[in-house]
This record gives C-alpha cells, structure tokens and sequence, in this order.
C-alpha cells in the first residue's frame, strides 16, 4: 500500500476511498480516547449549494486509545460527485467542490462537530 504525504483531502472517482481521521483532543495535540458508544456521523457537502451528498455513520478503530475514525466512501457514492479543474493554463488543478462534516457525539468531550472545509474530487 502505497503512502502519499499530500496536504489537500482528495476524493478519487472510480474506486473505493478509505481514510482515517484523528479525533485529537479539546486544544491539544493527543487524540481523544474514545469509547465504544461514541459515534461520529460523517456528510460530504456540495459547496455552494450546500447540498448534502452522502451521509454515513464512520466506524472506530480496534484501539480506542489512538482517537482514530475510520470512513469510506464506495465507488458508486462518489461516482456522481461534482469535480471541478483550473484551466489548461493553470494545469487543469483542482478546486475543492465539497466539505467533509463530521458530527460528533463523544462520552470525553461531548457533542462536537468538526469539519474538513475544502474536499477535492479527482
């Protein structure tokens, strides 16, 4: 399994996404320890509009301890998202066309929502 170090949240189209979030804790830099009755609903939305596309319970790690979620968008969830590209003279980049909300219901630290505002599409 191959490891790409890239700063942008990127959705490939024709495959599954897997990823993982760390939950870290209020104002710190440690994850959170979580519990096995904390849940964390995750929604992609449209930008703009703000239509929500997909929406899905995330799934805990083993080791609650590491504060990490697990999510995973199926090829065909995100077969008809909106992709968006700079011109040829720009290199065809790519502009975020969602953002990633998590809701979050935790037992250390309450409810909380967290959220990754730029989502790219590819």
């Amino acid at each position: 399994m191959a490891t790409c170090l890239n700063s942008k949240f990127v959705i490939t189209k024709g495959v599954d996404n897997n990823f993982v979030l760390t939950i870290k804790q209020d104002g710190s830099t440690l994850p959170m320890e979580l519990t096995p009755t904390d849940t964390f609903v995750v929604s992609l939305v449209e930008l703009g509009t703000e239509t929500e596309v997909v929406s899905k319970n995330a799934s805990l790690d083993s080791n609650l301890l590491s504060g990490k979620i697990h999510i995973e968008f199926t090829e065909a969830e995100v077969h008809t998202l909106l992709t968006e590209k700079g011109s040829k003279v720009d290199r065809y980049y790519l502009k975020p066309t969602h953002k990633l909300v998590v809701d979050c219901s935790t037992t250390n630290n309450g409810d909380f929502i967290a959220k990754i505002p730029e989502v790219y599409v590819d």
